[in-house]
C-alpha cells in the first residue's frame, strides 16, 4: 500500500511540473504591440514637439514616434509605438506610461489625455 502511495505522489508531482512548464511557455516570449496617444498643450511649434522624440526613443521598447501640432490652438499629440514581450516576472523592466508624462511635465506641457490601442504583433 505504501508503494502505491509513493508511485501516486511521484506521478502527481510529475504532472504538476509538466503543467507549470506548459503554462509558462504559453506566456513566455509573447510579443505585444501597443500604440499610445498623448494629447497635450503648451507647445509653440511642430519643431519643438519633434524634439521630444530624442527623449521618447530613449525609453525601453519604443519603436516609432510621430507628432501632430495645431498652431492655432497650441494643442499637440505624440504617438508612441511600443513593441515588447509580455511581462513574465515582476523584476522585468518594461515601458512605463508615466515616463512619457514625466517628459511632458519637464518640458512644461500640460498633459490632457492618454489613450492606448493594442495591435497584433508582426
Amino acid at each position: 500500500m505504501s508503494f502505491i502511495k509513493s508511485i501516486f505522489i511521484v506521478f502527481l508531482s510529475l504532472f504538476s511540473v509538466l503543467g507549470m512548464t506548459a503554462q509558462t511557455s504559453k506566456t513566455e516570449g509573447k510579443i505585444k504591440k501597443t500604440v499610445y496617444y498623448y494629447k497635450f498643450e503648451g507647445a509653440k511649434s511642430l519643431e519643438e514637439v519633434k524634439l521630444l522624440g530624442d527623449y521618447v526613443f530613449a525609453l525601453k521598447g519604443v519603436t516609432e514616434f510621430k507628432t501632430e501640432f495645431k498652431a492655432e490652438s497650441g494643442f499637440a499629440q505624440i504617438v508612441v509605438v511600443v513593441i515588447e514581450k509580455t511581462r513574465t516576472s515582476e523584476g522585468e523592466e518594461l515601458f512605463q506610461t508615466t515616463n512619457i508624462k514625466k517628459i511632458l511635465e519637464q518640458k512644461g506641457y500640460l498633459n490632457l489625455e492618454m489613450t492606448t490601442e493594442e495591435l497584433a504583433a508582426e
